[in-house]
Formats: structure tokens, C-alpha cells, sequence
């Protein structure tokens, strides 16, 4: 039971209370990376980072902290105080691992609270060129008549293009063999060259090599079809909405930072995702900024979560 002096301080104390908080920040602010510096990730907050701390007005420390599919970088920033000072940047990742990883030392739906989103990437699924099937329901239809001959490239197990493959796999009930490459540019090669057949790739990263003809893109996992490629139709209009491939960045913070912090940095960062030039500048990283409401970003993520969830549940995915 608190003490009569503790009840009689009670009044005095809660207007310093408000007045600490309504002065952050007041030292500089940290963003956890939980991947290697260079990364897509890293180099599109650090973009980000002179922006973000001319908006709060302090320092803003970006501490890469990669490792173990992100679980390295994610668990430091669900330890870290939720004192409003360490926002977690997060991908696709964030949400693949919450039904991928064994144990993990946080529960990643219940320890954060969506901040804000930054931008998508869609994934255009591209061909061998000289695979004889050339359009989607021929692909399918080959891989009916020949199940697990077909196969089909990613950067690894448990990434994004490793779901999108098995999400088309599911929709369209089909089986293609998956082949695993450590990174976006050997897969491709592999495509381009007819060793694998098929590969879910960034839109940017595959734009160049679909114009010189060295790949054959199939179909855009995206809502509407990319201006870059008017010619190329959604999986949606080929009749397999459910199939859904792409990459994603967006801020989180641990659940217990105060609201008014992180509304504050919610405002800060959508503010500049509306700007000419920060605009021009994610362009240049093949990112298109999808600015949206903390709820809206907070939904986008509980359907990750099940989405993903699904998937990685269905096709037995697993990191080994």
C-alpha cells in the first residue's frame, strides 16, 4: 500500500512525468538493421537517416545487427527499453519468421507495434526464355503433365521469393522443384542460362535483363500491372489472386513505447516518404513508397503473419 508521503508527492510527480515525455527525443535515436550493412535494407534506412533526424530534431544511429535470418537484430531490439530510443526497421522477414523460426526468443505479434510503412518492391516471376511454355496457364499446365520437373530458383530458404513460388505452387496445385542460390544475381544467371526454369525476382533487379531479352517475364504479383511493364498481366487477372510475391520495408517498435512517440516518428517518417525527392531517391533503389496510417500498417502485418504463416505451414518449408 503506498505510503501517505508517496500519495501526498503523487500530484508534484506526474507533471515531470509529462514533461520527460513530451521531451523526446533528447539524446539521439537508434534503428536496429538486422542485416549486413549493404544490404537493401541498410542502404534504404540510411537513405532515410539524415531526413528522419532533421524531423525530430536529434541524431539518428543506425546499428546494423545481422545474423541468424534477422532473429539477431530483432531480439535486441524486443530487449531493448521501450523508452521511445530503438525503432526495429523490418522486411518480409519479420513476418516469415514468426511462423519459420524454431523457438524464437520473442513472439513478434505480440512484442511490437507497427510505426510506420516505408515502401514495396513487387516481384515479377520470370521465364528461361527458351522454356517452351510461354505464358502462365502453359507453364501450369506443363508442370501438371510433368510434376516436379519444372524448376524454379530463389535466394533462399524462407525468403520471400521462396514463399511466392510456394504460394503459386498452392494456388495453382502444381509442383515445381526448388533449387536455393545464395543471392538474387546467381539465380537469375541460372534462369537466363535454362538451368532452372523459374524465378520470383525483384522488379528492378530483373527490368534490365527482361528488356535485353535474357529473361522472359511471366506475370507481376501486384495489384495493378507496372507502367514499366504495361504488357505484363497480374496473377491476379491470370485468375491466381492468391499467389503473392514481393519485398517490403517498414518500422516497428517495441509494443510498450508510449503512443505519442510513436506517432510522432509515424509522422516524421511518412512526411518525407511524400517528398520529391526522397521520392526520387527510393526510386533509385527500385522502391516505391506506400505511405499508410499506423492501423493500416498494423493490419498489412497481421496479414502477413497469416498469410506467410500459411504458406510456410502448407509447403513444409523449413531452414534446413
Amino acid at each position: 500500500m503506498p505510503s501517505r508521503r508517496a500519495l501526498l508527492a503523487a500530484p508534484f510527480l506526474l507533471p515531470a512525468i509529462a514533461r520527460a515525455q513530451g521531451a523526446w527525443p533528447s539524446r539521439p535515436v537508434r534503428f536496429i538493421v538486422a542485416f549486413p550493412p549493404g544490404g537493401g535494407s541498410d542502404v534504404l534506412m540510411r537513405l532515410l537517416q539524415p531526413r528522419i533526424a532533421e524531423a525530430i530534431g536529434q541524431p539518428v544511429v543506425i546499428d546494423n545487427r545481422p545474423g541468424a535470418g534477422t532473429l539477431i537484430g530483432t531480439d535486441a531490439a524486443a530487449k531493448a527499453p521501450a523508452d521511445g530510443y530503438t525503432f526495429l526497421n523490418v522486411a518480409n522477414s519479420f513476418t516469415i519468421n514468426a511462423t519459420l523460426a524454431r523457438n524464437p526468443p520473442f513472439d513478434a505479434r505480440k512484442d511490437f507495434q507497427a510505426v510506420s510503412s516505408i515502401g514495396f518492391n513487387p516481384h515479377v516471376l520470370v521465364a528461361f526464355p527458351g522454356l517452351p511454355a510461354k505464358e502462365l496457364p502453359a507453364i501450369v499446365a506443363a508442370a501438371k503433365d510433368a510434376p516436379g520437373r519444372l524448376s524454379y530458383a530463389s535466394i533462399g530458404n524462407g525468403t520471400s521469393q521462396h514463399l511466392g513460388a510456394e504460394s503459386l505452387k498452392l494456388a495453382a496445385g502444381i509442383d515445381l522443384q526448388h533449387v536455393p542460390y545464395r543471392g538474387g544475381a546467381p539465380a537469375l544467371a541460372d534462369v537466363m542460362a535454362g538451368t532452372v526454369a523459374l524465378a520470383f525476382s525483384n522488379l528492378p533487379e530483373a527490368l534490365p535483363l527482361i528488356r535485353e531479352g535474357r529473361l522472359r517475364a511471366v506475370a507481376l504479383s501486384d495489384s495493378a500491372r507496372s507502367p514499366v511493364l504495361p504488357d505484363v498481366p497480374t496473377f491476379e487477372e491470370l485468375g491466381l489472386p492468391g499467389v503473392v510475391s514481393n519485398t517490403w520495408f517498414g518500422v516497428v517498435a517495441r509494443s510498450e513505447v508510449p503512443t505519442p512517440i510513436v506517432d510522432r516518428m509515424h509522422g516524421a517518417i511518412t512526411t518525407l516518404l511524400a517528398e520529391p525527392d526522397s521520392i526520387a531517391r527510393l526510386a533509385q533503389l527500385g522502391v516505391e513508397p506506400r505511405p499508410m496510417t499506423r492501423d493500416a500498417f498494423q493490419a498489412m502485418l497481421t496479414r502477413e503473419f497469416e498469410r506467410n504463416g500459411r504458406v510456410v505451414r502448407e509447403a513444409g518449408i523449413t531452414t534446413d
